[in-house]
């Protein structure tokens, strides 16, 4: 019971693992003394540390701030160091992914260097025009009729009602009470759906732009529909689509980047994948 007490004792911890590591370094010190290793951090990179604590405390560091940034930076790479020529790296999932990240975000930024021209961006949108495509858009405006309320004289009134508001009637004061927008402007047939229902973004779909037709039914009674207005699905030119269309071929040529640097590499190494021994249990 004692012992495992002093097991658990963060200082007794610390000198263990302190044993370990130096245990660790006697054994691959091959007993030749090695120069000292250089390391500089140079004042490229004290501004960078110094930009950063800015960044963070929105003022720059005092000396004494700035001299415990670099006394910390200089911590870090002996740190790493150690860590390299004790080989803990070695069989690190976390370091292995980490470095291979670093590894592809190299490939990305030399990919992105590039800056597309006029004919590139115009060829990719004319590549991937589905992706870019303008949906058709409706601008209407209904008036709610509930069947709960009417019950058997829905369709009677909502005839009624029609002739009403083909003779010039004002539809707001027209109709049931509900909690639906009564007009919506430039809509596409996705947001009607997702508003009234498939069934009504169908019907108003057919609708003539102009006079008040319907009964159109949805999932909440039944509606009275004017569309004002129709604009077709279309092909965006590339000045209105020009923000995604240059984003989009940055990210492609990107993946052409990984994709050519990754067969460059398999063309480096013999890759063999072990096959799992069979037997039954």
């Amino acid at each position: 019971m004692i012992a495992r007490t002093l097991l658990s004792a963060p200082l007794v911890q610390f000198f263990i693992a302190g044993a370990i590591i130096f245990g660790l370094y006697a054994v691959s010190d091959k007993g030749s003394a090695e120069p000292a290793q250089a390391i500089t951090i140079t004042a490229a990179e004290q501004k960078n540390l110094a930009a950063l604590f800015t960044k963070t405390w929105r003022r720059p560091p005092t000396l004494t701030e700035l001299n415990g940034l670099i006394e910390a930076r200089v911590r870090e790479e002996l740190f790493y160091r150690e860590a390299l020529a004790l080989g803990l790296d070695s069989g690190d999932v976390i370091v292995r992914r980490r470095l291979a990240q670093k590894i592809q975000f190299i490939t990305d930024d030399l990919a992105a260097t590039r800056k597309p021209t006029e004919q590139d961006l115009k060829n990719f949108l004319d590549e991937n025009k589905d992706k870019y495509a303008v949906s058709p858009m409706i601008t209407f405006r209904q008036v709610y009729l509930s069947s709960d309320r009417r019950g058997p004289t829905l369709i009677e009134d909502a005839a009624a009602i029609l002739a009403e508001l083909q003779r010039g009637a004002d539809p707001a004061a027209l109709g049931d009470v509900i909690e639906l927008p009564p007009q919506m402007e430039k809509a596409t047939t996705r947001s009607i759906s997702r508003t009234f229902g498939r069934e009504f973004a169908n019907a108003i779909d057919q609708a003539k732009p102009g006079s008040w037709s319907g009964p159109i039914k949805s999932g909440y009674g039944a509606h009275l529909v004017q569309v004002l207005s129709r604009e077709d699905g279309r092909i965006p030119s590339l000045d209105e689509a020009r923000a995604a269309v240059e984003r989009d071929w940055r990210e492609a040529q990107r993946e052409k980047a990984r994709a050519a640097y990754l067969d460059a590499l398999k063309k480096k190494y013999e890759i063999s994948v072990e096959q799992p021994s069979g037997g039954s249990a």
